[in-house]
C-alpha cells in the first residue's frame, strides 16, 4: 500500500514476521515517510503476550499493509 493512500483512523490488515506471528488489524494513528503507527484492534490470541508487551501499538511499513475488509477480520 503507498503511503500517500493512508490517513489517519483508516482501519488496515498486515503481518508483521518480527514482533507477531499472525495477521492483525489496526487503526492508523501517525503517519511517518515509509511507514505508520498502528493501534493494534483485533489480533489472534496466540499473538496476546506480544500484542501486550507492544502496549497495542506498532510501527509498520505501508507497502506490507492492505485495507481491512470485514469478512477478512482476525478473530480476538
Amino acid at each position: 500500500m503507498k503511503i500517500a493512500t493512508i490517513n489517519i483512523g483508516d482501519k488496515l490488515q498486515g503481518k508483521v514476521q518480527e514482533d507477531l506471528e499472525h495477521p492483525f488489524t489496526g487503526t492508523v494513528e501517525k503517519i511517518y515517510s515509509n511507514s505508520v503507527l498502528l493501534t493494534i484492534d483485533d489480533y489472534d490470541p496466540r499473538d496476546e503476550d506480544n500484542v501486550a508487551e507492544l502496549n497495542h501499538k506498532i510501527v509498520v511499513k505501508a507497502q506490507s499493509l492492505k485495507k481491512f475488509k470485514k469478512n477478512d477480520s482476525t478473530a480476538k
